[in-house]
């Protein structure tokens, strides 16, 4: 269950976001030569480079935060002993799962109630672009919870929970 849950996460934060940062690429590139070689622009290229940007962003941020890669200012943190940083970890932790859970319904109202409004290129309902800002509150919610019982375990004295490597490093 533990394998089959790390390569949904993988498709959903690794492998659609590397398609559709293709997709961007592709559709930029396709973008410069219709504009500047046939004089030509395309409004659809263009929404779709917009939704595809959009879609990366967000998706790339619930990969970092599955990492605990975000950036911080940690000065003074890293000055701390590890106790201590567990706490502050536990804090921010706590108030972003408070935070993200108090958003996650009025996110998933507010997306489907966008299926009335179309793109004016595409024509398609703006629900496609704005339903990846649920999906990554809940893959944040489901990353700051693993990082919050990693943390309280190693405060309680049971050693640190083994962590996943980024694919990056």
């Amino acid at each position: 269950m533990k394998r089959a849950f790390k390569q949904f996460l993988d498709a959903v934060e690794v492998y659609i976001p590397a398609a559709v940062f293709a997709l961007l690429i592709a559709s930029i590139f396709i973008q410069v030569v219709l504009r500047y070689v046939f004089n030509s622009p395309s409004p659809e290229l263009f929404e779709i480079s917009i939704y595809a940007f959009v879609w990366v962003i967000y998706l790339g941020g619930a990969l970092a935060s599955r990492y605990d890669q975000h950036i911080r200012f940690d000065l003074i943190y890293r000055g701390l002993k590890r106790p201590a940083q567990i706490v502050v970890d536990l804090v921010f932790n706590l108030a972003t799962l408070g935070i993200l859970l108090y958003l996650l319904v009025p996110s998933f109202r507010y997306t489907f109630e966008m299926y009335k409004i179309k793109a004016s290129a595409l024509r398609i309902p703006w629900t496609f672009l704005l339903i990846v800002y649920p999906v990554f509150i809940l893959l944040v919610i489901i990353h700051t919870s693993t990082t919050t019982y990693r943390g309280v375990r190693e405060l309680m004295g049971k050693g640190r929970a083994p962590e996943e490597t980024p694919p990056w490093i």
